[in-house]
């Protein structure tokens, strides 16, 4: 029988050791573990927050528009050209000889500026509105080339390589009839009005682009700068005896355009962070807005159905409610007019509209109109402006003034818009409230001093 060792082999004892030190080692080895893991999801989150800063949040959406996103970085950009275009017009004309007698203009803009939130929302609805017509344009077979970019920026530096164009004014083939007379009851109704019974006025429309147009690289008036002022009459020189020597025109080369437009880019960039790909990119949305807005121009018919109406605006029901309790016991319209209107611009001349095509005012204050025989008066009406009692003057087909036929124009385009939006369908993100940007900035030597309203 075979006698059992009890003593322990020297391989079981080694293997024994080594099984005790890998127990003692398997606690450090976790922990090395834990710990790389503990740096690598810092490292990653580090990474991400960097990358959320800038490359991830740049591209992050701050609208939709049918197949277009516009992005964090399209949107600050953009508004930060704008405000460098507004900001030097404004630097301009504050430090001109007329800065005295343009202080609401430029205190206008000012303010424009300061509230950078609003003026982000303007610009965001802006490039949306621009977002939907060029998708629209594409659809109907509109296009825009590189050439035709091209063109456009050459233009609007005056550099003409094939040389200066000559400019061909279409000769108007409108043959224009007599305006008709009053009836015996318009006669009646406006026997108070004190203004002329077809005004002139036309309603305001938003400004759009027209053929004429230049594009805009340099700083150019916007909204509510003074863009009709005169410029100052030059100093007349009292003639000498001696010879004049006349000065050599310096000749504008290619080489001159690329270095001023090479200067011009330096400044968007450096001012604005505009490059010349966006540049480039709002030049062929404008070329689309002026070849839409021609092309719809060209079918509006000299002649429209238009209403003649004028109307007494308040903020309230309530007030609405005791105007039109008011007229129904005999009051005056003109007096009503001009005690209670909050509409300045025609409240003194008994609310008179005027004569307008539809598409002009607002939907809800035209379908009243249009559906209300000569001499009625409607219900209280409310639209954005607060709540209207209209009256109907006249409601006939009329030839439509130079004027008039613009206002139509600008109310279809701006219509168009409207419409290409809904087809496409628009959806804002909240983060374009957040990164709207507040420079650049009125120089301090340039600003108006804000005087405070005295409190009573």
């Amino acid at each position: 029988m075979t006698q059992v060792n009890s003593e322990k082999s020297p391989k079981e004892s080694a293997r024994k050791h080594v099984t005790k030190v890998e127990k003692r080692k398997s606690p450090n080895k976790l922990l090395r573990y834990v710990i790389i893991a503990v740096i690598v999801v810092a490292v990653g989150l580090i990474t991400y927050a960097i990358l959320n800063n800038t490359v991830l949040k740049d591209s992050r959406p701050v609208a939709k528009v049918g197949k277009t996103t516009i992005t964090v970085k399209q949107f600050v950009d953009r508004v930060s050209y704008e405000r460098y275009l507004n900001i030097q017009t404004f630097q301009t004309y504050a430090s001109s000889g007329f800065a005295a007698i343009l202080q609401d203009q430029l205190n206008g803009l000012q303010n424009q500026l300061d509230d950078y939130v609003n003026f982000g929302s303007t610009i965001l609805n802006t490039m949306v509105g621009e977002a939907a017509l060029v998708q629209k344009a594409q659809s109907m077979g509109i296009t825009v080339t590189d050439a035709e970019v091209d063109a456009a920026i050459q233009s609007s530096f005056k550099y003409f390589p094939g040389g200066t164009p000559t400019a061909i004014i279409p000769t108007p083939t409108i043959t224009y009839y007599p305006t008709s007379t009053l009836s015996a009851l318009q006669r009646t109704l406006t026997m108070h009005t004190p203004i002329p019974m077809i005004p002139t006025r036309a309603p305001s429309a938003t400004p759009i682009p027209s053929q004429a147009a230049e594009v805009t690289l340099e700083a150019t008036p916007g909204d509510g700068s003074p863009t009709s002022t005169p410029a100052p009459t030059a100093t007349k020189i009292p003639a000498t005896a001696t010879s004049t020597i006349t000065p050599t025109a310096t000749e504008y080369t290619a080489k001159s355009y690329q270095n001023l437009y090479a200067t011009v880019i330096a400044n968007y960039e450096t001012n604005a962070s505009f490059s010349e790909s966006e540049l480039r990119l709002h030049v062929y949305t404008i070329l689309f807005e002026r070849k839409i807005y021609d092309k719809l121009a060209a079918q509006v018919l000299p002649e429209q159905d238009m209403v003649w109406a004028r109307h007494i605006l308040v903020a309230t029901q309530q007030q609405a409610d005791e105007i039109e309790t008011s007229l129904k016991n005999g009051g005056n319209w003109t007096d009503l007019a001009a005690k209670y209107s909050t509409d300045t611009s025609n409240n003194a001349y008994s609310g008179d509209l005027g004569w307008f095509a539809k598409g002009v005012m607002a939907k809800a204050f035209e379908d009243a109109a249009w559906s209300m025989n000569v001499g009625a008066t409607s219900d209280p009406v409310k639209t954005d402006d607060g709540y209207h009692i209209i009256q109907v003057l006249g409601h006939e087909k009329r030839q439509l003034t130079a004027d008039e036929m613009t206002t139509v124009q600008k109310a279809v385009y701006k219509a168009f818009i409207e419409s290409a939006k809904t087809e496409y369908g628009v959806k804002k993100y909240d983060i374009w409230a957040s990164v709207v940007p507040q420079s650049p900035s009125i120089a301090a030597q340039y600003r108006i001093a804000i005087t405070p309203t005295p409190i009573p």
